[in-house]
């Protein structure tokens, strides 16, 4: 692919989202290659995020301090937030009749993230020269996101709505962190008020 390619595929991405699905998926990238795009997406976030924090440092909360205080914890932290959405997206569209892949569905996820990361960027130069801006840029790359990764993922498998996709990804986000929730619960125990 060259950069031209690259440009143009970034176009129909926010244009014609699942068109630029259609394209990523003729790719047919085999599995490693999809996780290759993954973690580099992933890990190209978690620099981001990093970068913004030293710019912008967050309150004194200890779980945030964790997550964004180191590169390293948030790019581990990315790339298992973002295997987890590939397989989720990829398995529970499976469950109800699905024709996707798992490479098509890691490859999509990774996809997503590149419009978000040139966000990312414009969103650090913000932060420095229109402060108040970089909030309402975070808040258009989570709408952008949710969009994208609706529409990715009904088309990845077959499904006609992208809405109903969109309401699906709730519903699992939803039972996902209540699975995280028992599970932090199991292993730290309740935490002292």
């Amino acid at each position: 692919m060259t950069m031209e390619t690259l440009q143009a595929l970034l176009v129909l991405t926010l244009s014609n989202p699942r068109a630029a699905a259609r394209q990523i998926m003729a790719l047919a990238l085999p599995l490693g290659t999809a996780w290759t795009a993954l973690l580099l997406v992933s890990v190209v976030s978690a620099l981001l995020g990093y970068l913004g924090f030293l710019l912008l440092p967050v309150p004194d909360d200890p779980m945030l301090l964790v997550v964004l205080g180191s590169p390293f914890n948030a790019a581990v932290i990315q790339i298992a937030v973002q295997a987890v959405t590939g397989f989720l997206a990829f398995a529970v569209g499976q469950k109800f009749g699905g024709t996707g892949s798992l490479a098509n569905a890691l490859a999509l996820v990774a996809w997503v993230q590149l419009p978000l990361i040139l966000l990312q960027a414009l969103q650090l130069v913000a932060m420095v020269a229109l402060p108040f801006f970089a909030p309402v840029m975070g808040i258009a790359a989570l709408a952008l996101y949710a969009v994208l990764l609706s529409l990715f993922i009904a088309e990845l498998h077959g499904f006609h709505s992208g809405l109903v996709v969109f309401f699906g990804i709730i519903g699992v986000s939803f039972l996902m962190a209540i699975v995280v929730a028992f599970s932090v619960l199991a292993l730290f125990g309740v935490p002292n008020v």
